[in-house]
């Protein structure tokens, strides 16, 4: 991790970075929506003069709210924005996966038309690209190598061992020599977790200790946001996860645990934010059970007032996961910050490598999703003011090691100083 120095916010990342290189800069950021670096945004839109930032779409998406968009900003002003083309969602997976190659090939096109049309706006000025997971950055490189931009760093969020059998394993050797041509040709690599690291040398194509040009940068908690609700204020009977919507997250292991609560304290309520393939599964499943009043789905919410109020009056956040190979073994899923950030305390799969700090600094549970442990730990937890504001308290001093703002700062910093340009 890189630790946070005792400076002031205050500072001017684009007047340090301008300095180091003798240029103007302005940042090209690309990313799926939803990942969880909507901080990395703001942060961009305050620190670089000029910045652009192309969000797509998830293919497998099934919420009309979300649009893939891109936006140009200038001294923190939005001056541009362009609603891109979006595909309509697939009718089964089968249908998904065979339109899957011609849904990626399609991003990559309007990354290199839109991106190469907004160059051409900043010839005058160095142009720094960062990409969110190897498709992203792809477009980076290929930017760089006609000319559009002149530097492009990796950011990696993800990896996905390959399954056993199936149209997965597949894909994912598609997608691991995508991976692999990115790791090799961008010229700066952010992992977010040792995880990503461990899984792709397990892979057998990516040796640190052949690569003096990566960092690790866990996701942060954006501080001038950051906000606890005291354990009088909020509601103990309120849960929430929020992500995708789907068995692999194990939600009907959280429906099991309130339906067990119910009879206990029937004003129990799971609240569940997003989407995913499993809808209209589990909206059958709780109607036929009779807890539509205990179980709200509430689909898609954005950041924002709405969603910060429903998930900051929780008394828990949910963040399960399959024990089983799979990526969340070698990465840092993003809903364990955000419940964090809003002061909630997370009970968390011992999958992920985080789970086992969030059980070291007490600002949650690392459980092996067995059914009656978590729901002794909700039981608990919810009759237990005392310890409620404890792991509150310690998410306050949890949330100052991983200010985004310290994060970004020092990752910019050491990134163009070992790199001559």
């Amino acid at each position: 991790m890189i630790m946070m120095k005792k400076k002031s916010l205050h500072f001017n990342l684009y007047k340090k970075i301008s300095s180091k290189i003798g240029k103007d800069i302005v940042l090209y950021f690309c990313s799926f929506i939803p990942v969880g670096l909507e901080d990395y945004v703001e942060f961009f839109r305050e620190n670089f003069v000029d910045f652009v930032y192309m969000f797509l779409k998830f293919p497998h998406s099934r919420d009309n709210k979300i649009k893939s968009e891109i936006n140009l900003f200038n001294n923190r002003k939005k001056i541009y924005s362009k609603k891109l083309f979006n595909f309509k969602p697939a009718p089964n997976k089968f249908i998904y996966f065979i339109l899957l190659p011609l849904y990626y090939m399609f991003y990559l096109f309007q990354i290199l038309i839109h991106f190469s049309q907004i160059s051409n706006r900043h010839h005058s000025k160095f142009k720094l690209f960062m990409g969110v997971n190897y498709f992203c950055t792809l477009g980076g490189i290929f930017l760089k190598k006609i000319g559009k931009v002149d530097f492009v760093i990796y950011r990696v969020m993800d990896f996905f061992p390959l399954p056993p059998s199936g149209i997965y394993r597949l894909l994912n050797r598609i997608f691991y020599i995508i991976d692999r041509y990115c790791l090799k040709n961008a010229d700066y690599l952010w992992f977010t977790t040792e995880g990503h690291i461990i899984g792709r040398e397990k892979y057998g194509y990516f040796k640190r200790n052949k690569c003096a040009r990566y960092l690790i940068i866990p996701l942060g908690i954006n501080m001038q946001k950051f906000k606890v609700t005291s354990a009088d204020k909020i509601d103990r009977f309120s849960l929430v996860y929020c992500g995708i919507v789907s068995k692999y997250h194990l939600l009907d292991t959280m429906i099991d645990v309130v339906k067990n609560l119910k009879n206990k304290y029937p004003q129990i309520v799971l609240n569940i934010i997003g989407t995913g393939p499993d809808d209209r599964y589990f909206k059958e499943k709780i109607k036929k059970m009779g807890m539509e009043r205990n179980i709200v789905m509430h689909g898609f919410i954005p950041s924002g007032e709405e969603f910060n109020k429903i998930v900051s009056k929780s008394v828990l956040g949910f963040a399960l996961y399959k024990d089983e190979e799979n990526f969340m073994k070698y990465t840092e899923p993003a809903k364990v910050k955000t419940y964090l950030s809003l002061g909630v305390p997370v009970v968390v799969s011992d999958v992920p490598q985080i789970a086992k700090e969030v059980e070291k600094c007490k600002v949650g549970f690392c459980v092996t999703n067995n059914k009656n442990e978590i729901l002794k730990i909700v039981d608990t937890f919810i009759n237990n003011r005392e310890l409620q504001t404890i792991y509150k308290n310690n998410i306050k001093e949890f949330a100052q090691k991983v200010d985004i703002n310290y994060l970004l700062h020092e990752a910019f910093e050491k990134t163009f100083h070992l790199i001559s340009l």
